[in-house]
């Protein structure tokens, strides 16, 4: 039977934290199971920042040995960098453009946003995004997307632009849904807001991190500001204590609950509970580590051109079909 397509973009990054394991890694590797599922890494899509050419090329070859490691099969899945399909992607890119407004364009909220931040870095590129990311979307007729919540307005445009393309060339595209990717926010070690790397490697968890280090980041972890002695009941919530928090994600829902009742009767301290944290995040960060160090960039860059030859054969016939709706003479 054949399986609902679907896609999502992956950006070029050098380190992964257990954040992105919730928020994106997880929801992939299980998504494989489902669909005809395509990733990609989306190295066109960060020329729009400049970035430097070696560190593009190590950041894209770092990625996949991440995604692998954290479970993306190439057996079960197509795993490729963006710009291996460059000449598919940018031909279909260009013909989508013809029927997408400019003004429509410069009207996008994240356009508007990363305009007014960087008043002297307004490309086309930063314009155009939602043409690029339409023109990966329906190169392979994709049914659904994995996205982000702040992606949706651009899968929008990428809908938008497949309806005006099939009314003006005949019913070539379909109008792909979103598959909204897991909202976990793993709260920061230093106390608010998410794991992030911009806010230092104090902060988050490495997939790459060691048990020692793991320790020692979870033991400064941010914990109850209300409990100030160990003889005192805690406030074991998601609002009360942070640590708590990072149980939520980390530590199964009956060692969780032990925890709780041990903290309010005063039974548990900090200490004994972020060790068991500690614990718990290991359990999650070893495996990958182990599997990361097993992968060579040899092995990744041979998965990527895999990958690669899987997705050109299915693009280059949907390229095919655009052409001779539009009427083009490919002589």
């Amino acid at each position: 039977m054949t399986r609902t397509s679907m896609i999502s973009g992956i950006r070029p990054t050098g380190e992964l934290h257990v954040g992105n394991y919730y928020g994106a890694l997880k929801g992939l590797v299980e998504a494989q199971e489902r669909y005809e599922a395509r990733y990609f890494i989306a190295d066109l899509h960060s020329l729009t920042t400049h970035p430097k050419p070696d560190q593009l090329r190590s950041y894209v070859i770092e990625t996949a040995r991440n995604y692998v490691a954290g479970g993306v099969d190439p057996q079960r899945c197509t795993l490729y960098v963006q710009s291996s399909l460059a000449a598919e992607i940018c031909e279909l890119h260009t013909y989508l453009s013809m029927v997408m407004p400019l003004g429509e364009l410069m009207r996008v909220p994240t356009f508007k946003e990363k305009a007014k931040r960087h008043p002297d870095n307004i490309n086309y590129g930063l314009v155009g995004y939602p043409v690029l990311m339409a023109a990966d979307i329906l190169l392979f007729k994709t049914e659904r997307v994995m996205v982000g919540e702040d992606q949706l307005v651009h899968l929008e445009i990428a809908r938008t632009i497949a309806r005006r393309f099939n009314q003006l060339y005949g019913d070539v595209f379909p109008e792909a849904q979103p598959i909204i990717e897991n909202a976990g926010r793993v709260p920061s070690l230093a106390g608010s807001g998410k794991m992030s790397k911009s806010d230092g490697a104090a902060t988050y968890i490495s997939l790459k991190d060691d048990g020692t280090a793991i320790g020692e980041k979870v033991r400064r972890t941010v914990s109850d500001p209300l409990r100030v002695y160990r003889e005192e009941p805690g406030h074991p919530t998601v609002e009360g204590c942070n640590v708590f928090h990072l149980h939520s994600y980390f530590t199964g829902e009956a060692e969780r609950e032990t925890i709780a009742e041990q903290c309010r009767r005063a039974e548990i301290g900090c200490v004994a509970c972020k060790g068991q944290l500690a614990a718990n995040l290991n359990a999650v960060v070893e495996p990958f580590r182990l599997r990361h160090a097993r992968l060579s960039e040899a092995d990744a860059v041979d998965v990527l051109r895999i990958g690669r030859d899987k997705a050109r054969e299915k693009a280059q016939s949907v390229i095919a079909e655009v052409r001779q709706a539009i009427g083009l003479l490919m002589v």
